[in-house]
């Protein structure tokens, strides 16, 4: 299996993402919706304080994901500039065309596709294709993410797509041999959160850098 991304979702405290940052993920995530329990406030956004939150020396290697559920395009643009994000995930209902329109102004994509008993929908996301750099597959629940919970990943079986996916939903340190063998060929990486957390928004750095370590040794 080639080397997965991994992304390391939820971050908000300075000090822990700088810890994070150290172990070098591929991806950090910011929630920017509001109902999240690791929602970036948008007080955090401004001058002074996005420079105490964010390390001075964050690796470029490490790309900025900003997480954004039914935000408008210019909400989503002007954070996206601020926080001089690498991609945007898109966590909500957005439509085509308002990837579309996010696409034409240079932004890279995630979309998140949250699923449920009833599976996944091919002939929905091939809408999205030409418009969205990576797929997302995450449980489904009724708060967008970091439930802990995962999904049957049977279903990913029929995904037939062109565009490249990620895996998120409940990820732990015990699922590295399962994740390390074949989920997918279209799986490129995989996005974590909750389970490795001692409380909403602060990962626990020695679990984080085992799965780390590990997941890179296959």
């Amino acid at each position: 299996m080639p080397l997965s991304l991994i992304k390391v979702c939820g971050m908000r405290d300075a000090q822990n993402i700088e810890q994070i940052a150290s172990l070098c993920p591929d991806f950090l995530g910011f929630i920017f919706y509001p109902r999240s329990k690791r929602y970036v406030r948008q007080s955090d956004l401004s001058g002074e304080l996005l420079d105490k939150l964010l390390p001075k020396d964050l690796p470029t290697s490490i790309k900025r994901v900003g997480v954004f559920v039914e935000s408008t395009c210019a909400e989503v643009e002007r954070i996206a500039t601020q926080w001089k994000l690498d991609f945007v995930q898109l966590h909500g209902n957005e439509s085509p065309t308002f990837c579309q329109n996010l696409k034409e102004k240079g932004i890279n994509i995630i979309k998140v596709f949250s699923v449920g008993k009833e599976g996944i929908s091919l002939a929905h996301m091939r809408e999205y294709e030409d418009f969205v750099d990576y797929f997302l597959f995450d449980t489904q629940t009724p708060n967008y993410g970091g439930s802990g919970h995962k999904f049957d990943w049977e279903m990913l079986k029929i995904y037939d797509l062109k565009t490249p996916f990620m895996l998120s939903g409940g990820i732990s340190l015990e699922d590295v041999e399962q994740l390390t063998g074949h989920i997918h060929h279209k799986c490129i990486g995989f996005d974590v959160n909750s389970k490795f957390e001692t409380a909403p928004a602060q990962k626990n750095v020695a679990l984080l850098e085992e799965f780390i370590t590990l997941m890179r040794k296959k």
